[in-house]
């Protein structure tokens, strides 16, 4: 048996074939090809960055994603899917220069610097003149992806710190959206964590993602 005392998922045997266990009840088969670090990373940071992009952003095809602190656990998931889901220009932020190279060899067409001073123009010009569609935000990036954010576009707030506020009626003029996530609200719904699961073990037996990027 595998396990951490500072997560909530386990690794363990069961019956012969391999399970995650998430919060100590939902338990998940492992596909091959899929290691045991690989599926306790996917079953929480994986399962989050597929929530973001799917469940909160309802990403769309061809649609232009910002993926601020993409050098994070959940930043570099986050990034290979939505270049897996045919997302139309995957951005990059980062404040290291090599988790932004990292980010580019994960899948984003380009990544810029996190710092918030001139963060909104970075953004817009590395969508090449365009605002975005789709932001995550983990939190610190608010006010600066609001600028950047196009007619119609989402943001995903998903981190614990999150103290920005916004004006309602900023909102309402841009028919944009600010949207929270937190990862404790799908252990109320198995079937979240299930369907999110079952993608990720898929894409990764495939090859067509990295949970632990730097491995």
């Amino acid at each position: 048996m595998r396990t951490a005392e500072a997560v909530d998922e386990v690794v363990v045997e069961d019956g012969g074939r391999r399970v995650v266990v998430v919060a100590g009840r939902l338990r998940l088969p492992i596909s091959a090809g899929v290691t045991d670090a690989q599926a306790l990373t996917l079953a929480r940071a994986g399962t989050t960055a597929w929530h973001l992009l799917r469940t909160c952003a309802h990403l769309r095809p061809d649609e232009s994603v910002v993926v601020h602190d993409a050098g994070s656990e959940v930043g570099a998931i986050a990034v290979q899917l939505a270049r897996s889901f045919a997302a139309g220009r995957v951005i990059a932020t980062d404040s290291s220069q090599a988790r932004r190279r990292r980010a580019v060899k994960l899948g984003a067409d380009v990544a810029v610097e996190s710092g918030l001073d001139q963060l909104a123009e970075r953004v817009i010009e590395a969508n090449e003149g365009e605002q975005v569609d789709v932001v995550l935000d983990p939190g610190g990036t608010l006010t600066a992806s609001l600028h950047a954010l196009a007619p119609f576009g989402r943001i995903v707030c998903y981190g614990a710190d999150q103290e920005e506020f916004i004006n309602l009626t900023g909102l309402l003029v841009g028919s944009r959206a600010v949207i929270g996530f937190r990862f404790e609200h799908t252990l109320q719904r198995p079937d979240m964590i299930a369907r999110a699961v079952s993608e990720l073990f898929g894409l990764t037996s495939a090859g067509r993602l990295r949970p632990m990027a730097d491995d």
